[in-house]
C-alpha cells in the first residue's frame, strides 16, 4: 500500500523553501524599515508587503498540514 499524503523529500524541499522565504522576508523588513525611517514611505508599504506575504506563506502551508492524512 502507498504512503498517503507528502513524501519525505516533499516536505524537505516545503521547509526549505518556508527557510528561504523566512530570510527574504526578514531582509525586507529590514531594508523597508531603513528606507522608511529615512523618510521614504515606499518602505513602510514594503513592511507591510513582507508581512503579508510570509504570513500568507506561513498559513498555507500550516492548513495544508492539517488537511494532509
Amino acid at each position: 500500500m502507498g504512503q498517503i499524503g507528502p513524501s519525505a523529500e516533499q516536505q524537505a524541499r516545503s521547509r526549505m523553501f518556508y527557510a528561504m522565504a523566512s530570510i527574504a522576508s526578514v531582509v525586507l523588513v529590514i531594508s523597508g524599515t531603513a528606507l522608511g525611517i529615512a523618510g521614504n514611505t515606499a518602505g513602510w508599504v514594503l513592511v507591510a508587503f513582507a508581512v503579508a506575504m510570509w504570513l500568507g506563506l506561513y498559513l498555507t502551508l500550516k492548513y495544508t498540514r492539517k488537511a494532509q492524512p
